[in-house]
């Protein structure tokens, strides 16, 4: 513990962990003035910025990791310029879309604007469109939350609703992650009667795909603000794409101090997300004819007899398991990886054998929301049921409607080995053929 004498207009930089007590004067930390006797924390692995508004005290007590210090250039800041231009925006009635690269201060602009809602009085929702570092819901999902009070950290909130959308990569789900945040900003203003919207996106921005999906977004969700963070030239594509857009876009500059995680850090976040929502782990058995996967409908399908199946691996080779929709096939050979074949003018998917084990996997309700992340360990296919790890504290199972197979991979310690693209390939075959599987 130290405490600390603060001189007007001075800056702090606070590395958490960090829990932070004003003894004296007043503080501006992400759209909030603590005066003496509160507090805020900063979770492990953030930093935040707190400034002076008069000449203070404060009490700083600092975890593992966890540091603070002065900033020696204060005009390097940007709270200034955020809140100068975050104060033209009329926060009710709104629908705010937060564009950036990865590491920009997205979250912080978001946990602002959040905060401000709070200030006026406002019912405020959130939602995180970021998969791969999802601070509200688990990670592979887009979640949505509403704030009650003021928060450091958007890993404050609790999740209400979230969509699982298989991968923590948006580029090979774009569509359907557009898809889920409509859905989300509905769900939070015509089940909660929210007073505005906050969106905070992922860090995708490069090539034709990610400026459809962001200026998709924008323009379904019915924005009235993008505000884009800017480092260097790395947004001037969304920018020149969002110069016709009907809604206001507000430009802001990156943190020179800005936080930087590299692609282990991110991992490691992730690995932790996954345990934390399926530990303490038990098995689930489920009957796949009665709660089906819904983007690999086993069991729905036409099955093979013996003498078929002997046919068919004459050509196919050892084949243990074999189903087919319309004119295309899954079966479960001996091979060691993904292929597909063509007999007969069938499509035929082969998987190898125990493709299945360590798939990340969501089990949602009637309305495609996620009830639990899952791991499955095996499906047995004389007798049509999956074994699933979920959490020992799942207690929502007379609610799941169906499974959704993910394209993650995780070993026995929820640690990522594997992305499975052919998930994605597997859907799209299904849907070439009309097959009314996947909502998406």
């Amino acid at each position: 513990m130290e405490i600390i004498t603060i001189e007007p207009n001075e800056l702090l930089t606070i590395d958490g962990p960090a829990s932070v007590r004003v003894i004296e004067g007043r503080f501006y930390v992400l759209g909030v003035d603590y005066g003496p006797g509160s507090a805020f924390t900063v979770m492990r692995g953030r930093r935040v910025v707190a400034k002076s508004l008069e000449k203070g005290k404060v009490e700083i007590i600092v975890g593992p990791e966890g540091n603070f210090e002065r900033v020696s250039k204060p005009s390097d800041e940007v709270i200034e310029m955020w809140e100068r231009a975050l104060s033209e925006v009329s926060l009710r009635n709104s629908v705010i879309a937060v564009l950036g690269a990865m590491d920009v201060g997205k979250t912080t602009i978001t946990t602002i604007l959040t905060n401000k809602g709070v200030k006026e009085g406002l019912k405020v929702g959130i939602i995180d469109g970021d998969p791969g570092q999802n601070d509200i819901g688990p990670p592979t999902t887009i979640s949505a939350a509403i704030a009650n009070g003021f928060i450091t950290h958007l890993t404050q909130l609790k999740a209400l609703r979230s969509i699982f959308i298989e991968t923590t990569s948006i580029e090979y789900v774009w569509n359907y992650a557009l898809s889920s945040i409509v859905k989300l900003v509905d769900y939070l203003k015509t089940r909660h009667s929210v007073d505005f919207v906050i969106i905070n996106t992922d860090g995708w921005i490069s090539g034709p795909d990610a400026m459809k999906f962001k200026l998709g977004l924008v323009d379904q969700v019915g924005a009235n603000y993008a505000i884009v963070i800017k480092r260097e030239n790395e947004v001037n594509e969304l920018l020149n794409k969002l110069s016709g857009w009907k809604g206001k876009t507000i430009v802001l500059p990156s943190p020179p101090n800005a936080r930087v995680r590299d692609r282990d850090d991110r991992k490691i976040r992730r690995e932790m997300g996954y345990s934390k929502y399926i530990m303490p782990p038990r098995d689930l058995t489920i009957n796949l004819r009665d709660k089906p996967i819904i983007n690999l409908p086993l069991f729905k399908g036409l099955t093979y007899d013996r003498s078929m199946l002997n046919l068919i691996r004459r050509v196919l080779g050892p084949t243990m398991y074999i189903e087919q929709w319309g004119d295309v096939a899954v079966a479960i050979g001996n091979v060691k990886e993904f292929h597909m074949k063509t007999i007969s003018n069938v499509n035929i998917a082969v998987l190898p054998m125990n493709w299945e084990r360590g798939l990340l996997v969501a089990l949602e309700d009637r309305e495609n929301y996620l009830l639990t992340l899952g791991v499955l360990k095996r499906i047995y296919y004389n007798t049509g049921k999956a074994v699933i790890t979920v959490s020992r504290n799942f207690d929502r199972e007379n609610e799941v409607s169906h499974i959704r197979l993910g394209m993650i991979r995780l070993n026995e310690n929820f640690e990522e080995v594997e992305k499975v693209l052919y998930i994605g390939k597997l859907e799209s075959m299904l849907q070439s053929q009309g097959i009314p599987i996947i909502s998406k």
